[in-house]
């Protein structure tokens, strides 16, 4: 690792670790794979930080590239919801709505001013991940609003907080004519007829099915907060790198001891199991909707046998 790496990594480090629970770790490692190989295997923002530097070593536009290196398998379940949307503006509001359960850092909100209906798009980490991330999402977006419609829906304006890259002329392709660079904010605005355009892949009964248990996983993400809050964030560390959490493991490492996290947690209403449970929940819904078969989730999940897991996947369901 170079020295600035090794500098810009450590300033990283400095800052509560955050996490990003999709695919995306995943498909910077094939793409690096298939350049001279990448090693991580847990993707927290530092990960992420730098798989995005190396993989930008490789092709400085990657944030504008990776998805289309993305199979259905890889997709987070902000893609799927887009495509059974019964159309681009319902696509919008939801993943508004249900961004905060794919990343940490990741803020969505609709606007809508002078320059017309739009999204608003906040990611909360160093200038260069928050880059290409951004662009990430919003080549992912257009890509699912285009096959969802069958149209070669463009935003009429699009604007970005970072500064103009040396591949700033790839953007029109997925961003239209109108691109501005060093903004207040990042933000995609539509016309009013595209937004009506019709999904031609909607689903009623899917997205119904995936809206109640994504509001179920919403309303347990957001109970985190404070001491469980780092703790969550503790056990998706620990499931990231194929390891199952322990309250003792967990303690050490906020240099705590295991009692006075059990009366902390119970402080907030919860206990450590609970916590563990609504973490792998959240975890396995992601696993499902990727495509893994029920022994790789048991393994992801923490579980030695799939008996297991099933049987601990009864007991967390049951709980509404």
């Amino acid at each position: 690792m170079r020295e600035t790496d090794r500098i810009e990594r450590e300033a990283v480090n400095r800052s509560p670790q955050r996490f990003h629970r999709g695919k995306l770790g995943q498909v910077l490692e094939r793409f690096l794979d298939s350049h001279a190989g990448g090693k991580h295997k847990d993707y927290n923002l530092i990960e992420l930080d730098q798989l995005w530097r190396e993989a930008a070593r490789v092709d400085p536009a990657i944030g504008l590239n990776l998805f289309g290196l993305f199979t259905p398998q890889d997709w987070h379940v902000l893609a799927y919801l887009c495509l059974y949307s019964p159309d681009v503006l319902s696509a919008m509001q939801l993943w508004a709505r249900y961004a905060p359960l794919a990343a940490d850092t990741d803020t969505v909100r609709l606007v809508n001013d002078e320059n017309g209906l739009g999204v608003e798009l906040n990611v909360d980490a160093p200038g260069d991940l928050a880059r290409y991330v951004v662009e990430h999402y919003g080549v992912m977006a257009i890509t699912q609003l285009r096959q969802g419609t069958g149209r070669d829906v463009q935003p009429v304006l699009a604007q970005f907080a970072h500064s103009r890259p040396s591949y700033y002329l790839q953007y029109s392709h997925w961003f239209g004519d109108r691109v501005e660079f060093d903004c207040p904010v990042n933000r995609f605005y539509f016309d009013a007829p595209s937004t009506r355009l019709p999904m031609q892949t909607r689903h009623h009964g899917l997205l119904e099915l995936l809206t109640q248990e994504l509001d179920r996983r919403l309303a347990t993400h957001r109970h985190f907060t404070g001491w469980s809050a780092r703790l969550a964030e503790g056990v998706r560390q620990s499931l990231a790198k194929g390891e199952t959490p322990t309250l003792v493991d967990l303690a050490h490492a906020l240099h705590q001891t295991p009692r006075t996290l059990r009366r902390r947690l119970e402080e907030q209403g919860t206990t450590f199991r609970q916590l563990l449970d609504q973490v792998r929940a959240e975890l396995e819904q992601l696993l499902e909707m990727q495509g893994e078969p029920i022994a790789q989730i048991a393994t992801q999940l923490g579980y030695s046998d799939t008996t297991a897991y099933l049987h601990a996947r009864n007991r967390w369901r049951a709980v509404k």
